[in-house]
């Protein structure tokens, strides 16, 4: 079952970077306004290289998955 939330903030992500759904930690942080890089590693689930995908990002900020 999708949140109620997750469209809109996959919108807003999608808004925000010009379409873009790779994100890099720089986006995120911009988006989310948290300043320290290790922060946005340790929150939300970055591949090796530092990316997330706007659909992952946008379910993280409601929770995470639901079951």
């Amino acid at each position: 079952m999708e949140h109620p939330a997750y469209r809109d903030n996959l919108e807003q992500i999608l808004a925000f970077t010009g379409g873009r759904n790779l994100l890099n930690i720089k986006d995120v942080k911009a988006f989310t306004g948290i300043r320290d890089p290790l922060t946005v590693r340790k929150r939300y689930p970055m591949d090796a290289s530092g990316h997330i995908s706007a659909a992952t990002l946008a379910r993280q900020l409601c929770g995470g998955v639901r079951k």
